[in-house]
Formats: structure tokens, C-alpha cells, sequence
């Protein structure tokens, strides 16, 4: 899941995947589990909820009603039914920070749980960001359940689209710019908040607001590293293994040269902020929410657990 703030009230989202651990999971644990998540989503006030194979694993009309009742949007643009119609929307729209915000969400073409399949997502994502825009979306956010490599490849190829927000294979990633997007990845079924605050620059390029902090993070690393080298260099037997030392230690200069000078810039234009954050034992946790997850554990008890072999 994503927060992203843009100089005002969070704009929460999913890409999918957020309710069972398998795409066919049809024990009754399973559905507590995925009821009291959609219930938590609905209470939280989400935007929308990317419709993932793993969502599916009761079927697209339990899915549907579950979401109903709970109030999250449910989105899949290019995702029908044996007879061609569409279950789930193509798009919504919000507010964020005094501005109308549009959201779409595709999946991974292919077959889907419940007869269901996806069609490419390119023509499906560029015809719901024409959509937006006709709408007065100021600014488009995509869900894309898809890999890393097919979510650049959609972002080089639409265009409209300023934060996509991907999820399918369960790997976290750092934030990047893919065509005008920041593309941002955030850890499967809620282990991890992904927080992404933007500032939006009519027209400019987008630009990491951390960038500075975290080249002097790498920088103090690097010059840690290359103090050890140049001891190393001089603590060498002979002219021999120090000269082995030069091209290493060129190198290592000119990286601690790069970082400093980065360190020192001001990012411009468009500017993001990036972070994930682990929903460990730190992040307090809300009363009423624990006891409903004790409620599901003491009737059904940790699928989790149970899968990795624990007690």
C-alpha cells in the first residue's frame, strides 16, 4: 500500500494483491483475514484498491461484494468477463492537497481467477488517462500490477500519467523515473507503508527532494571505504601491490567527488520524497484493530505461521 501527500491529506492506494496469500485460497480463514483487511481499508478511507490474481481467489462477485460493503473502490481497466464486460471500474477520482487527483489500475495481461482476463494494458491505460484529463484530473496516479520491466515499458509509452504506484511480484524497489512518472514499489499484503510526498511544478521534470541526504549518506560510506583503502595502500609490501591499489583508489575518488558535488545541489522542478516504511512491533498499533485480529486468530489461527511450519 501507498500514501502519497501532496501538501495536504494523504491519498491512500493499493496495487494490488493485498488480500490472500494465494490465488486460490478458499478457506474460511482466509476470508476472515481478506474481510477484516477490505474493513480496514473502507474505515482508512482508501482511494482504490488495484484488482490483483491473489484478490481473486474467491471470485470476482465475492470480491466485489466484499468491497462494496466495506466501501473500497475496486480498479482493473483492462480486465473483463467471459462476455466482455468490465467487473470492476476503470478509474475514480479524489482530492489530495487542494487538487483533483484521477486514478487508473491495469494488470498483467493474461488469465485471471474466476474466468476472468486482462487484456494489454498500454491502450487500456492510455484511453483512462485520456479519461482523467477530459475529467479534470490535474494529476493521474496509476496502479499497475505488472513487473518492474513491463511497468517501464507502459510508463515509456503513455503518457499523462505522473506517479504510478507498481506491485505484483512482492519486491521492493527504489523510487525512479520512468517516462514522466515517479514509479514507486511498495512491499506485498501491507508489511510495508510506502510514503510518497510530492510537489508538483507545472510542466518541469521530476527531481528527488532526498537526493542530497542520501548522497551524504553514501558519501560517509564511501570515504569510510576509501580511508581503509589508502591505508591499505601504504601498509603494502612492495611498489608492486601499492600500484594495485591506483586504479581502486582513482575510482573511489572520483565517486566520493560525484557525491559531494550532489550533496551539495538543490533539487528543481516536479520533487518527490520516497520512503518505506517496515509496519513492524515499532509502528504503535490501534486497539480496536488488534482486537479484531485477535478475533480472526483465536477462530481461524495464523495461516502465516502455519505455512512456514511454526507453532
Amino acid at each position: 500500500m501507498v500514501e502519497a501527500r501532496q501538501r495536504g491529506p494523504a491519498l491512500l492506494v493499493d496495487a494490488g494483491d493485498a488480500l490472500f496469500a494465494a490465488a486460490a485460497d478458499s478457506s474460511p480463514g482466509g476470508e476472515a483475514r481478506a474481510r477484516l483487511l477490505l474493513q480496514e481499508m473502507g474505515r482508512m478511507r482508501y482511494a482504490a484498491l488495484a484488482v490483483g490474481e491473489r484478490d481473486l481467489a474467491r471470485g470476482p462477485a465475492w470480491l466485489a461484494a466484499a468491497a462494496a460493503a466495506a466501501g473500497v473502490p475496486l480498479l482493473a481497466a483492462n480486465v473483463a468477463g467471459p462476455d466482455g464486460r468490465r467487473p470492476f471500474g476503470a478509474t475514480a477520482l479524489a482530492e489530495a492537497g487542494g487538487r483533483r487527483v484521477g486514478i487508473l489500475a491495469v494488470v498483467e495481461a493474461g488469465a485471471l481467477p474466476g474466468g476472468l482476463v486482462a487484456a494489454d494494458p498500454i491502450p487500456a491505460a492510455r484511453a483512462a488517462v485520456a479519461e482523467l484529463r477530459a475529467r479534470g484530473a490535474e494529476l493521474v496516479v496509476a496502479l499497475l500490477h505488472l513487473g518492474a520491466p513491463a511497468a517501464r515499458r507502459l510508463l515509456a509509452a503513455v503518457s499523462g500519467i505522473d506517479v504510478a504506484v507498481r506491485a505484483h511480484d512482492g519486491l521492493p524497489a527504489a523510487a525512479e523515473v520512468a517516462g514522466g512518472a515517479v514509479l514507486v514499489t511498495a512491499m506485498e499484503r501491507a508489511r510495508s507503508l510506502g510514503r510518497l510526498e510530492v510537489e508538483v511544478a507545472s510542466g518541469a521534470d521530476w527531481a528527488n527532494r532526498a537526493a542530497p541526504d542520501e548522497a551524504r549518506e553514501e558519501l560517509l560510506l564511501v570515504e569510510a571505504s576509501l580511508r581503509s583503502a589508502e591505508a591499505r595502500a601504504r601498509a603494502a609490501s612492495s611498489e608492486e601491490a601499492r600500484a594495485a591499489f591506483g586504479d581502486l583508489l582513482e575510482a573511489m575518488r572520483g565517486r566520493a567527488e560525484r557525491l559531494r558535488r550532489a550533496a551539495a545541489s538543490v533539487p528543481h522542478g516536479r520533487l518527490y520524497r520516497n520512503a518505506l516504511v517496515p509496519l513492524d512491533p515499532r509502528v504503535p498499533e490501534d486497539a480496536g484493530v488488534r482486537r479484531a485480529v485477535e478475533e480472526v486468530l483465536a477462530r481461524h489461527g495464523d495461516a502465516d505461521a502455519a505455512a512456514a511450519g511454526l507453532p
